[in-house]
């Protein structure tokens, strides 16, 4: 299975863990098979010393039998260094031995010029490591056995190897670990300014789209990806300014003349038809100032240090709206706190976002209703009304621009301003149904605390 990873970060992490998991196995080993090979070719080298000064030492008795010098008679037969010899000839019969019952170290194999080696596992005498060695003595050929007992207390090559190899292994891994923290370190530093890029990146937004990312200890890899995205950026505010220029030359052009559309529909006789037309002008004029605020609320910028009262925001909606609701059959309410709400915004926007709400309820509610604006402490602002409601399909598309349920009502920008308020004011807003029928817009603003004395 293909491991995916969606860091480089992480990748190149993962990948060091691997390599280290690797390392920390082949290196042990490696150790283990030169060290072995050491220590063979240095147990091969003592014993073809050994070979060369036994064959120098033996000779033949006056009686005919072989017989070992005396000055190289005493190590063998202390068992100095756990050496044994064994001199055999080529029928297998054994001429002179040091080892305790006189027999041969190892079975007799096919003769060959160099030395044969054997080692523990092979041949009676399995616990030894040795070799034969073809020679000649007095002319007659022989072979010479040169072992060294690998259970002698005086034989520490091999504890020495089983003891190494657990030992390098911790070592190794140690060491290894230690570079995995290093390289952790060295990554993160060497990703800091993609990093730092990218919470850059997580900042820009209508309101900041002229930010743009720095290249200063960006890696060469990424510097060229860093460009392009900065002069994409360029090219997006570009056309972002003049589409914003666009919508609010067209709203302001439109101004005029549905001014004096309004004052020829005065002179219009039939009264039903004027009522009719004018209507329509309202709606056409609403659209107008809607256009107007969603191209300030596009470049909106809410600072740290702006804060509004979100009880004295419902309240002048609901005194601004109270004349048209009355006239409608309708009423409109503020419940909740009876203190001031402090919250992180400007007033005038926050305004524009709770009167959309307020008209929406309004508009959608029966006579004899009341639509409510209820604010709660931690910038909690409710509008509630008696409407039909959302369907739960619907509420994701509600703040969508120019999404309507139904085209008799609104130009489908009202609670797409509010959206775009709310969201640059750093809040939240969704729409919920209302026990009993109608639906509930719940907005919350981050908070804040009271401003300084003689600031509002």
């Amino acid at each position: 299975m293909r491991l995916r990873f969606r860091s480089a970060f992480s990748r190149i992490i993962w990948l060091q863990v691997l390599a280290i998991a690797a390392t920390s196995l082949v290196m042990p080993a490696t150790i283990l098979v030169l060290l072995n090979h050491n220590v063979t070719a240095f147990q091969r080298r003592m014993l073809t010393s050994h070979e060369q000064a036994l064959l120098a030492a033996l000779h033949r008795g006056p009686d005919g039998r072989l017989q070992l010098a005396e000055p190289a008679r005493a190590p063998y037969a202390q068992g100095g260094g756990g050496f044994a010899f064994a001199v055999v000839n080529p029928d297998g019969r054994v001429l002179l031995a040091s080892t305790a019952d006189g027999r041969a170290l190892t079975p007799l194999g096919p003769r060959a010029s160099g030395p044969a080696w054997f080692d523990k596992g092979s041949g009676r005498a399995g616990l030894y490591y040795g070799g034969v060695f073809a020679a000649e003595i007095a002319g007659r050929p022989v072979w010479i056995q040169l072992g060294q007992n690998l259970e002698d207390p005086d034989v520490v090559i091999d504890d020495i190897t089983a003891r190494f190899v657990p030992q390098i292994a911790w070592f190794t891994l140690a060491i290894l670990l230690a570079l995995l923290a290093a390289d952790v370190a060295i990554v993160r530093r060497a990703f800091e300014p993609v990093l730092r890029a990218s919470r850059m990146a997580e900042a820009i937004g209508p309101a900041r789209i002229d930010v743009r990312l720095p290249l200063d200890g960006m890696p060469q890899e990424v510097a060229p990806m860093v460009q392009a995205v900065n002069q994409a950026l360029g090219r997006l505010e570009e056309g972002f300014h003049a589409q914003r220029n666009l919508t609010a030359d067209v709203a302001h052009e439109l101004r005029t003349p549905l001014a004096v559309i309004r004052m020829r529909t005065e002179q219009i006789v039939d009264p039903a038809m004027r009522r009719a037309l004018q209507a329509d002008l309202d709606r056409m004029s609403r659209i107008v100032s809607q256009l107007l605020v969603l191209a300030e609320a596009d470049v909106m910028a809410v600072s740290p240090d702006n804060r509004a009262d979100l009880r004295a925001v419902g309240l002048e909606v609901a005194e601004h709206l109270a004349p048209l609701a009355l006239a409608q059959g309708k009423s409109v309410e503020v419940a909740g706190v009876g203190r001031p709400v402090w919250v992180r915004g400007q007033h005038d926007f926050l305004f524009q976002a709770v009167r959309n709400l307020a008209e929406n309820g309004v508009a959608h509610t029966a006579p004899g209703t009341t639509v409510t604006i209820e604010v709660s402490g931690g910038g909690v602002l409710r509008v509630l009304d008696r409407g039909p409601g959302v369907p739960l399909a619907e509420r994701d598309l509600l703040f969508q621009r120019f999404w309507r349920r139904e085209r008799k009502i609104g130009g489908g920008l009202g609670l797409s301003i509010v959206g775009r308020i709310v969201k640059a004011h750093g809040g939240e807003i969704v729409a919920l149904a209302r026990r009993g029928g109608g639906a509930v817009f719940k907005v919350v603003l981050p908070s804040a605390s009271p401003p300084p004395a003689g600031r509002t």
